[in-house]
């Protein structure tokens, strides 16, 4: 069975300007880190990249990958983000049975494609589930809007937060099942995932300009050991 992933990238990024484009670390865009992530270990039948970005076009070029073109009704906050998914995944040139690893610029951070490739297919060989979700868990004390507690209780019963029940993060660093699950759910995560654990750092995702100078830090960091 075919492995490929998919790197989704609008040109216009509405809460940092430019971000997948300009330059995140030693003269490397985001685009450029999540393409060359994906290609080190040879994992990877096939990577693609679903944009309406001709600079996102040029990076694929440069490195040797498939550009799908999106069209630019795909390309903005109005359309509904399952339609968006089916279609990406729909332009996706691969039988339905592929298995589809999508990938977010926004997570430089995380890199350990491997790790959750070799999970996927444990699970699916022990039919304990039909895809993968990266997650980083929650340990802080939360409250809703109406200050009621939503993972704990206030008073004397008051835990220490590494009894609090486990909840997890979506980073948006992994999302892996087959192709016709997605096509199927109109979405990324599939309807039995596993959700895989890992670090608040490999989990760091850019959504705002202060995320990603504090990606850029963290990175910057991480290249120096």
């Amino acid at each position: 069975m075919r492995n490929v992933a998919i790197i989704p990238v609008k040109q216009k990024s509405e809460r940092v300007e430019d971000k997948n484009f300009r330059d995140f670390f030693n003269g490397e865009s985001l685009l450029d880190i999540k393409i060359n992530q994906l290609k080190k270990e040879n994992l990877f039948d096939e990577i693609y990249v679903s944009s309406d970005s001709k600079d996102a076009k040029k990076s694929c070029d440069k490195h040797g990958i498939k550009y799908l073109k999106r069209d630019i009704s795909l390309c903005n906050n109005i359309t509904p983000w399952s339609e968006v998914i089916f279609e990406v995944v729909n332009s996706i040139p691969e039988p339905d049975a592929t298995n589809v690893a999508w990938c977010h610029t926004t997570s430089p951070l995380f890199n350990r494609f491997n790790s959750c490739l070799e999970k996927y297919k444990n699970i699916l060989e022990k039919k304990e589930g039909n895809g993968v979700v990266a997650v980083s868990r929650c340990k802080e004390f939360i409250v809703d809007e109406n200050a009621t507690p939503v993972n704990y209780t206030w008073g004397p019963w008051h835990r220490y937060s590494q009894h609090l029940k486990k909840y997890y993060f979506i980073s948006g660093a992994l999302f892996l099942t087959t192709k016709n699950e997605m096509l199927k759910n109109r979405y990324v995560i599939s309807t039995s995932p596993y959700l895989m654990e890992f670090t608040a750092e490999e989990s760091i995702d850019i959504d705002t300009e202060f995320d990603y100078k504090y990606a850029q830090y963290v990175y910057s960091l991480n290249s120096l050991e």
